[in-house]
């Protein structure tokens, strides 16, 4: 007996069953997602300037099956409503997911920190350093603000392959060697230099992101 479209798509509603994606595949089908339409929205580089790391044109298959995937996971929210309470982390991971979803990853795109940093004044009360660290494979992406806790934030924006690294810049006297965490799939490293305290999170490699601090942290010592 064959089933018409209709009984099919019923009796895989009532009898299929579902399990909910690990936060780690979500939060990279995400990722793809936004960097690849953060890719297709640039511009093309004028002559003899450098290419961004959007101007490298993805599979489109690729892009497809992680939109498909994206699509069929019924799922709750990854990140739920927070409490006051939570830690810092939750805050900034929900922060950079709200960022990939609605897709404003950047509100000033370049891979020049000469466009970047000047960006910022007049938007919030302090500066930012910025750096580049293309040459070390992580390269400047652009940057926005967030708002955390009531805060307007610096929140520059780097790429690691495919992955996005927020890092969200704030004004501080501490000091503070780098410390990891992990919240739901994401690595958070935490960071002060007397300055500014930092806050790098991305769902890339944990090591990755130790790196990346490692990076920052001797480019800060020597502009």
């Amino acid at each position: 007996m064959s089933l018409d479209d209709q009984d099919l798509s019923a009796r895989i509603r009532q009898h299929a069953t579902r399990h909910t994606a690990p936060d780690a595949l979500r939060a990279g089908i995400r990722t793809q997602i936004a960097l690849a339409d953060a890719g297709r929205a640039q511009k093309k580089p004028e002559a003899g300037s450098r290419r961004g790391w959007w101007s490298l044109r993805w599979p489109t298959a690729s892009v497809s099956f992680a939109m498909g995937l994206a699509f069929a996971m019924l799922v709750l929210p990854l990140v739920p409503r927070l409490d006051l309470d939570e830690p810092i982390d939750a805050t900034l991971v929900a922060d950079h997911v709200r960022a990939l979803q609605v897709g404003r990853v950047t509100e000033v795109v370049s891979t020049d920190r000469h466009t970047v940093k000047p960006w910022f004044q007049g938007r919030i009360d302090y500066a930012p350093p910025v750096f580049d660290l293309a040459g070390d494979g992580f390269p400047l992406v652009g940057g926005r603000l967030e708002h955390v806790r009531g805060n307007v934030v610096a929140t520059l924006v780097y790429a690691r392959n495919r992955h996005v690294v927020d890092l969200f810049v704030w004004p501080s006297t501490a000091q503070q060697a780098p410390v990891r965490t992990a919240y739901r799939g994401f690595s958070v490293v935490h960071w002060a230099d007397g300055a500014m305290q930092y806050w790098a999170v991305s769902d890339a490699d944990g090591e990755e992101i130790d790196g990346f601090a490692r990076l920052w942290k001797a480019r800060a010592a020597n502009p």
